[in-house]
């Protein structure tokens, strides 16, 4: 992505809302990016849950797809050492900074997951931050 300011004031943003998160920055898909963890016990879930947050770029939808798949491999390495499904939960956030329209991608692309959850969610920095994310895999 042309301006790395709009990655980093999104990143300050989430920042301030995910403070309990772990945050730290590493290489997924062959680009710098920021992740945020966390590990919580929820009962209504049987188990630990792992919330992962990881904050990159893509300019096309196969670029952004192949982000969304090496961010829930990322979100399976840190997951805690409990199988999914018998005491251990994933749910990643796979977050795309993006000034290309990527609405179309983000409405269709539908993982599927044993007992994990991907969410991608495309940020648009031109048009205010304005998220678009499945509202189906959301509420459905």
């Amino acid at each position: 992505m042309k301006n790395d300011e709009s990655v980093e004031r999104y990143i300050e943003t989430l920042a301030g809302r995910l403070d309990e998160f772990e945050q730290s920055t590493t290489t997924v898909d062959n680009q710098r990016v920021t992740v945020f963890h966390d590990r919580s016990l929820s009962l209504s879930k049987f188990g630990l849950v792992d919330t992962v947050f990881v904050v990159g770029t893509a300019e096309t939808a196969s670029q952004a797809r192949a982000f969304s798949e090496a961010t829930f491999e990322h979100g399976l390495s840190l997951k805690s050492r409990f199988p999914r499904g018998v005491g251990g939960n994933l749910v990643v956030y796979p977050v795309v900074v993006s000034e290309t329209d990527l609405a179309d991608w983000v409405q269709q692309y539908d993982p599927k997951h044993w007992s994990s959850f991907e969410f991608p969610v495309v940020i648009d920095p031109i048009r205010g931050y304005r998220r678009l994310l499945r509202v189906d895999a959301v509420v459905g």
